[in-house]
Parts: structure tokens; C-alpha cells; sequence
């Protein structure tokens, strides 16, 4: 007996069920997993800077003239206060963002985000006057 219009097959009785069941309680199960890795957040930003306790998490970042940095000081970062500068000073310089071009820099807190940008090609050191070595280098093109 051939299978056309308004015949069925029935599975139960077939090799096929036992694999058609394990597929069926599969899938919501690999759903499930997809949306919970898209939420994990696992991949960053390429400007974004991210702040630990006492250093920057990436060492450098390149970004073009006119775009913003993103800066984090997440949950476990701590207070920090970055500024343009060598060592612990901060150091004027031409091109820079006006808010990372002062004597005193700026404070982050715990969990505060803040986008600066950068409007003028050039390479800008960024550190932390708190911290020692808590540098990060923007090149900016």
C-alpha cells in the first residue's frame, strides 16, 4: 500500500519512534541553551574598556576619529580615576578628549559606564592616577 493524500504512518510501531522522541525532547532542550549563552554576554565590545581592581583589562584599543570608548567599572572593579597622563600623572594632551584632559581626571565608582569620545586621530595613554601601571593605549585613526 502506497503512502498519498490521507494516509498516516504511524512511527510507534517502527525503528524510527525511538529516535523521533529523543530528537523531540532534544530541541527545547538545545533552544534552551542558545538563549541562555546569547544572554551570557561572553563577547565585548571592540571599544570597550573594562576596568578590574587595580588595571585595565585590555592593554590597548583602536577606534577611529569621531567614535566614543565605552569604559566600565564593573561590580568588581572598585573606584578608580583615569585621566590622559604617564605614571600616576595626568598630562595634558592636544587631541584629547576634554573630559580625560584635566588635572584631576575623572572618577569611576563601582558599576558606573561612561562613553567618551576620542574626535582626533592620535595615540592617547590612559591611565588610572590610583593605581599604578593601570594604563590602557587608545590609537585612534
Amino acid at each position: 500500500m502506497g503512502m498519498g493524500m490521507g494516509t498516516h504512518r504511524n512511527l510507534r510501531g517502527t525503528d524510527d519512534f525511538p529516535r523521533c522522541l529523543a530528537l523531540l525532547t532534544l530541541l527545547p532542550l538545545l533552544a534552551l541553551l542558545a538563549l541562555t549563552l546569547a544572554g551570557c554576554g561572553g563577547s565585548r565590545a571592540s571599544n570597550e574598556v573594562d576596568m578590574g581592581v587595580a588595571a585595565f583589562q585590555q592593554s590597548s584599543v583602536s577606534i577611529k576619529a569621531g567614535e566614543a570608548i565605552h569604559f566600565v567599572d564593573p561590580a568588581t572593579g572598585g573606584t578608580h580615576v583615569i585621566c590622559v597622563g604617564q605614571g600616576l600623572t595626568c598630562t595634558a594632551q592636544s587631541g584629547a578628549p576634554a573630559a580625560l584632559n584635566t588635572a584631576d581626571g575623572i572618577t569611576f565608582n563601582t558599576g558606573d559606564t561612561r562613553d567618551i569620545i576620542f574626535p582626533t586621530a592620535g595615540t592617547y595613554n590612559v591611565i588610572c592616577v590610583i593605581h599604578p601601571g593601570m594604563e590602557v593605549t587608545i590609537t585612534v585613526s
